[in-house]
């Protein structure tokens, strides 16, 4: 069984391939792991005009699945949560648009879910 200190670990090394991923695609970097009492956004971007909230899922095999599926309707509402006191939190005024995208990586595989909520 895994300890709590090696998912954390590799949920880290996730969000860096994410994080690299998503910059690649031209996307900007703003903040990584932004927390609060109701849960956590492991990353923010900015892709144009568009405040892009990311989920990133990371798993190294899919013997116990695939990335995708950890992405439940509760965690995207959860999410949604974090990001509307991120925005009040942060008194963000200069984007105009936002979105919740995914970021599901299995082994060397990315795959880029843009707008799931």
């Amino acid at each position: 069984m895994k300890t709590k200190e090696e998912n954390y670990h590799k949920g880290r090394y996730g969000e860096n391939i994410a994080k690299e991923y998503l910059i690649k695609k031209g996307y900007v970097f703003i903040e990584a792991n932004f927390e609060n009492k109701i849960g956590e956004i492991d990353l923010i971007m900015s892709d144009g005009d568009w405040l892009v909230f990311v989920e990133v899922k990371y798993k190294s095999d899919d013997r116990l699945g695939i990335p995708e599926e950890m992405i439940s309707p509760n965690k995207i509402w959860q999410v949604k949560r974090v990001a509307e006191s991120y925005l009040v939190e942060r008194r963000i005024k200069y984007f105009e648009k936002f979105r919740l995208d995914a970021v599901c990586i299995l082994g060397k595989e990315i795959r880029h879910y843009e707008n799931i909520g």
